[in-house]
């Protein structure tokens, strides 16, 4: 039998495990989840050490602002994909558009999106790549979106041991996603998305899969423990899971405990205790409900080459094709079977009868399975054909077509404790057989075995072995563990017999007869000690003929069975279709008799005897013991009836005598010519809906076509949309962005004083400020009027001849004017640029430059009012300013009308150009070297004689190094008087030094 869970094997495996260097959790948003990221990472503490991924549906034309937008909710560094990027603690990853992101190792790789209409599924892709790359530590976060992309990524990362949460679809601003992932019960948590990222760091903080801020639980359950919650789960949901393989369940357990942080084992089992939903969540999480269509795509096509067209060259064209497919999960897998058998057989123009049984032993799976309802999801699990061929759109998703569900029967079954099926032609257990142990395995082997026909299919996992029975099969395909029973499989049961004691099948019915006792009892010593093949059903043979028994065992439909001793006496197969419903097997008076006891077994729930049963005239009579059989609680009832002949009556009990007299036999005639009436009856009605039903396909099939249609013009809609809701989330955030940069420029403008006039390239007005208004009579519903009709306020100045030369060179213009109030403005033209050729419009700026220039007066004044002749060069010479003195004194001399006021000369120039004056070419040295910076100051006297009188002046020039441009200030002061002095001075103390001391002239004065 199982083996129990042990002390040994707990430990090392509830404790966490050796975690991988890096802490990656991925996150699927879609329409709508600009604001859900940012709320995320608001809430995210950026000292985890975790690596977020983000992937997106992006549009392939729009340029994602994504990276930008992030940046201002979180200190995480954010930064675009790229191939081959190694991923680093702490930092977000978003996808780039028309790609795919997947993660080797700890690198992103990236490729290109698949060419089509086709959905694209990226979230489903990477969520995929991080499942089978980090298994119980991946995690992944669905948020905001439409459609279903994401769940089969969830079922992915459930499937691997990983995490999955969802953010709470009601305060979703789009509810697809979330709601699709929810429905199919792969979320472990639903949440608000301000608490998502907490619960993503507890969940690696205590996998010691990251930094940890403060001392987290990380204790492990013990063997007691992990027996409690069996227990619970046992007692309370009725599923054993005792055989399964101690480390998963131990994994899984400890997973589920990982969702609640601060509790430990202890509180998790009381929590257990107390919580149904909880109890119900973990028992999905044992139960591992993960598959698809078609799920490994090379397995079904050695299924659809190989097996299928010999399952139907097997079968008979009036037989019935038997398959079952147990632990059938959500139904994935026994639609995809179906599907490949109708293929087959249009391909082959054929007919067969199909009835495939899917069992399951979660309730909940098996329901969701009979809906036939999937998400659109599912559309990238098979060819646009086969969808549209048997799947009708429902919504958002799509439901299994009538003559697709019409061939499954799905019933909950489990197949570690209720009986097999039999008669199977073919058999599809995989994935399950993993994650059990090596008893549960050979138990569960035997089992499919003896429910195969011979020459049966068996298709197993790729990861699955026969183990000790792989010689009760045929290899078909090794790595896809296909195989064909070389027997039936009656002989195996035995194999999957439970080695511990069980009660008795029949142990709680009273046993009347000593003949029935000794049946019973031997039936219940055999098969605790029976372990030769057929040894049970040999015994049971033996005994019925030893003890001339016979005896019948119905179902609650009163179908056939199972048939103990000579009844070929009584039962007598009917011409036509073949049938196991008893009434029709036994003689008219039998049958009769039968009806009548087994309603009263169902009425009053107890033994029934009957006898003195005319079956054939002159005949011994016959009696009959109708017993009912309730095996246990999750089985449907079943009857035995014994059959005896001759007078002995039967033992234990009081018979009632069943008389079939002349008035009963008239009226059951009666009965009969009614039924047979109403059957023709019933016949004709169902032949006329029949034809009916074959219009209604007809029409059906033009609306499917129509349909197919709508379906694939909405899934390029759809995914429009989607691209669009990014687009306009980015957009919506880009366009708040400008307004408040546009109410800072609205505002800086006003605060300037400056009047700013936006001209397009038409020249007309786009927008002004108020301080535009001194110049211009324009108003706020001018905006959009071309600017020659607006009239200016100041006289002779020609605006739109200005903005059109500006608009045709590109050379800004400026021009000062004096307003009719007598304050000066600076008018200023520029071309309004914007990175592309040209100019696309101007730019008029008006500044109030009175003050400066009553600024300048002022020192205008001041310099007019210094004697020395004063100018002040530029920083490449040229003469910016000159005083009164300078023009005084250039008119003295009669210079040239240019040199009066030497405003725009270069002065630097005129001095290098007087070659024969080595006064001037000093000068010019000088001014250089000043200019340059290479001194700071210098002086020169030079003679400047006119004809009737001798000149002297000094030259002082002087850096102007605190302002920029660097210029200079040269003054010319006359030294007349000072050097004639000077030269008398000088010719006395020659004089002095020609005579003698006593002979001195008086010293000129």
């Amino acid at each position: 039998m199982s083996t129990p869970v042990q002390d040994s094997g707990v430990t090392d495996i509830a404790s966490p495990g050796e975690a991988p260097a890096l802490a990656i959790c991925a996150i699927g948003a879609s329409a709508g989840g600009l604001e859900a990221l940012q709320q995320f990472f608001d809430n995210a503490d950026p000292n985890r050490g975790i690596a977020y991924v983000v992937v997106q549906h992006l549009s392939p034309d729009h340029k994602s602002l994504m990276v930008e937008l992030l940046r201002r909710h979180t200190t995480l560094q954010v930064v675009r994909a790229e191939d081959g990027m190694r991923i680093e603690p702490d930092t977000v990853y978003l996808n780039p558009p028309k790609t795919n992101m997947t993660i080797d190792g700890a690198e992103l790789r990236l490729s290109e999106q698949p060419a089509g209409h086709g959905l694209h599924l990226p979230i489903d892709v990477f969520f995929a790549s991080l499942a089978h790359a980090r298994g119980e530590f991946a995690v992944g976060v669905v948020l905001s979106g439409t459609g279903s992309d994401g769940t089969r990524g969830a079922r992915e990362l459930k499937a691997e041991g990983g995490l999955v949460l969802v953010q709470d679809p009601t305060e979703a601003q789009f509810d697809g996603m979330p709601r699709s992932v929810v429905a199919t019960g792969l979320a472990d948590q639903v949440l608000a998305v301000g608490d998502i990222p907490a619960t993503v760091a507890q969940f690696f903080l205590r996998r010691g899969g990251v930094r940890a801020l403060s001392s987290g639980e990380q204790g492990a359950g013990t063997a007691s423990q992990v027996q409690r919650v069996l227990g619970l789960l046992r007692d309370r949901l009725g599923t054993d899971f005792t055989g399964y393989k101690p480390n998963t369940i131990i994994r899984r357990i400890e997973r589920r405990v990982l969702m609640h942080p601060g509790l430990g084992w202890d509180d998790y089992v009381r929590m257990l205790e107390d919580s149904k939903q909880e109890l119900v969540q973990l028992h999905r999480d044992l139960l591992i409900n993960v598959t698809k269509f078609f799920r490994d795509e090379e397995a079904f096509r050695l299924l659809e080459q190989r097996v299928i067209p010999q399952l139907i060259a097997d079968t008979p064209p009036d037989a019935e094709m038997r398959l079952w497919i147990p632990a059938c999960s959500t139904g994935e897998e026994p639609y995809s079977v179906v599907i490949l058998l109708l293929e087959a057989l249009e391909r082959q123009k054929l007919t067969r009868s199909i009835r495939v049984f899917a069992t399951d032993v979660d309730q909940d799976a098996v329901e969701f399975a009979a809906a036939g309802r999937y998400g659109d999801s599912i559309a990238a699990d098979m060819t646009p054909e086969r969808l549209s061929r048997w799947f009708v759109a429902d919504g958002d998703g799509y439901k299994v077509s009538r003559a697709l569900r019409d061939r499954v029967i799905f019933a909950r079954h489990n197949l570690l404790k209720d009986p097999p099926l039999t008669r199977m032609d073919f058999v599809s257990c995989r994935n399950m057989l993993i994650y059990l142990g090596t008893d549960l395995q050979r138990r569960v082997i035997a089992l499919l075995a003896y429910a195969l026909r011979a020459r049966g299919f068996l298709f197993l996992g790729s990861s699955e072995t026969l183990g000790p029975l792989a010689s009760l099969f045929e290899v078909v395909d090794a790595k896809w563990k296909m195989y064909q029973a070389l027997q039936p499989g009656r002989h195996s049961l035995a194999e999957a017999l439970p080695t511990r004691p069980r009660r008795p099948m029949m142990q709680s019915f009273s046993v009347t007869t000593a003949a029935e006792q000794a049946v019973l009892a031997t039936r219940a010593n055999v098969s605790r000690s029976a372990s030769d093949e057929g040894l049970l059903e040999h015994v049971f043979q033996e005994l019925t003929d030893v003890l001339k028994l016979r005896c019948v065992v119905l179902d609650a439909d009163y179908q056939l069975l199972h048939t103990f001793g000579d009844v070929s006496g009584l039962l007598k197969v009917p011409a036509g279709r073949s049938t196991l419903e008893i009434f029709k097997l036994l003689p008219r008076q039998l049958s009769a008799a039968l009806r009548a006891a087994l309603a009263r077994v169902a009425k009053e729930n107890r033994d029934v005897l009957f006898e003195g049963i005319e079956v054939e005239p002159n005949a011994p009579t016959v009696r009959l013991h109708v017993r009912p059989l309730d095996i246990g609680p999750d089985r449907q009832r079943t009857y035995v009836i014994f059959f005896e002949s001759g007078p002995k009556p039967l033992d234990g009990g009081v018979a009632d005598r069943f008389a079939a007299d002349d008035s009963s036999s008239l009226r059951l005639s009666q009965l009969e010519h009614e039924l047979q009436y109403t059957k023709e009856n019933l016949q004709a009605t169902i032949e006329e809906l029949e034809t009916s039903n074959e219009e209604l396909q007809a029409t059906n099939e033009e609306l499917l076509a129509s349909n197919e249609e709508l379906q694939s013009t909405n899934e390029e809609l759809q995914s429009v949309n989607e691209e669009l809701q990014t687009v306009n989330a980015e957009y919506q955030e880009k366009i708040a962005e400008l307004i408040s940069l546009n109410n800072d420029i609205e505002n800086l403008l006003r605060t300037t004083g400056v009047g700013t006039l936006f001209v397009d390239s038409s020249l007309r007005i786009r927008k002004f400020t108020d301080a535009a208004l001194r110049l211009l009579n324009v108003m706020p519903q001018d905006i959009g009027r071309p600017l020659e009709h607006i009239a200016a306020k100041v006289p002779g100045v020609d605006i739109v001849g200005m903005c059109r030369r500006v608009m045709v060179g590109s050379v800004p213009e400026s021009h000062e004017v004096q307003a009719p109030d007598g304050s000066h403005l600076h008018i200023k033209v520029l071309p309004y640029l914007t990175g592309e050729a040209g100019p696309h419009g101007v730019i008029v700026s008006v500044i109030d430059v009175t003050e400066v220039k009553r600024g300048e007066e002022r020192l205008q004044h001041i310099l007019d009012s210094i004697p020395s002749s004063l100018a002040v060069l530029g920083p490449d010479g040229t003469i910016v300013q000159t005083n009164a003195e300078w023009t005084r004194y250039a008119q003295a001399n009669d210079a040239a009308p240019a040199l009066v006021s030497g405003i725009g000369l270069n002065y630097v120039a005129i001095c290098n150009a007087s070659v024969d004056d080595p006064m001037a070419q000093a000068v010019g040295r000088g001014l250089r070297e000043l200019l340059a910076g290479k001194r700071e100051r210098f002086e020169l006297q030079y003679p400047c004689h006119s004809p009737d009188k001798r000149r002297f002046f000094l030259l002082q020039a002087t850096a102007l190094a605190d302002i920029s441009p660097r210029g200079a200030l040269v003054q010319h002061f006359d030294i007349t008087a000072q050097a004639v002095k000077l030269e008398q001075l000088t010719e006395w103390v020659a004089e002095v030094a020609e005579l003698n001391l006593g002979n001195l002239p008086a010293i000129p004065e």
